[in-house]
């Protein structure tokens, strides 16, 4: 009669993990003793926050568990995802350039140009500061008080 089990050059050559549909807890026969049973009588506060701790260390054991048990992903698929997030990042970068072309006058209609667009980014930044400046210098002149909340430093 063959053996339910694969040979042992099989089983072993297998670069993938096996994995078993009992749980790897039910398997164990050895009771813990910190379990509660159903005739456990009330325990103080501080017993009960111990045993909330050890639930949540548990509970989190088997998140962990049901992590390590979810099909890893192929080479191909790590690839297409990795495409997929530097393709979302660039269409990112190109969406900002593209707003900045239309906020700052002179943008209009120029080329792809990264570096043009900062400079002329900066360019009218400094410009409207400036600006800031001068009409703060106004209307102090005029007798008016600014609030040192709309001052650039």
């Amino acid at each position: 009669m063959p053996s339910a089990q694969p040979p042992a050059s099989l089983a072993s050559s297998s670069s993938e993990p096996s994995y078993s549909p009992v749980p790897a807890s039910a398997s164990t026969t050895t009771e813990d003793p910190n379990t509660r049973s159903s005739t456990t009588p009330t325990v103080p506060s501080s017993s009960r926050q111990a045993n909330s701790a050890s639930a949540a260390a548990a509970a989190a054991a088997a998140a962990a568990a049901a992590e390590r048990d979810k099909p890893r992903l192929t080479e191909q698929e790590k690839k297409n995802n990795h495409i997929a997030s530097e393709q979302k990042r660039r269409a990112a970068i190109r969406e900002g350039f593209d707003r900045l072309t239309e906020l700052v006058p002179g943008l209009e209609g120029q080329g792809r140009s990264e570096s043009i667009v900062l400079r002329k980014t900066v360019d009218f930044i400094h410009m409207k500061l400036q600006e800031r400046q001068e009409l703060i210098a106004e209307i102090e002149g005029r007798g008016g008080h600014i609030d040192d909340a709309f001052r650039t430093s």
